[in-house]
């Protein structure tokens, strides 16, 4: 049980509360009671809060509809635009890269010419003074 299942356990009968607050005294429950009321007031007025939100966005989508309906436009065809211009795609060209380990392995790689690299081409590019387009193996 968590803390909130135990705390409404408690609280959810008169009996309960009796025992609970058996030994406190009665200035003390009504400064327990007064902020109770206090967090109660608070849950109130954010309650009405999101409700006065959801309300002007519900009356947005309305006035949206309804100049959607004056100009003539259908959901189904701002769903059509998106079929006419479908996003651009970036193309990146791929490319296979030869290059030197400090072992003095060859190893070969296949990236682009942007982004991260390998650490040991990276190193190599710094010990070479080479560029990345460099190192491309010719097919």
């Amino acid at each position: 049980m968590n803390v909130f299942d135990e705390i409404h356990h408690r609280l959810s009968s008169k009996t309960r509360i009796r025992s609970l607050f058996k030994d406190v005294h009665v200035e003390d429950l009504e400064r327990i009671i007064k902020r109770m009321n206090e967090v109660r007031e608070e849950k109130i007025a954010a309650r009405s809060k999101d409700e006065e939100k959801r309300k002007a966005k519900f009356d947005n989508i309305e006035a949206i509809k309804q100049i959607m309906a004056e100009k003539g436009v259908s959901m189904d065809d701002l769903d059509a635009l998106e079929l006419i211009a479908p996003k651009r795609k970036r193309n990146v060209q791929k490319f296979t890269f030869e290059y030197q380990t400090e072992a003095g392995d060859s190893v070969q790689w296949d990236g682009s010419t942007t982004g991260r690299l390998p650490r040991d081409f990276q190193a190599y590019l710094e010990r070479s003074g080479k560029k990345r387009l460099d190192c491309v193996v010719e097919d």
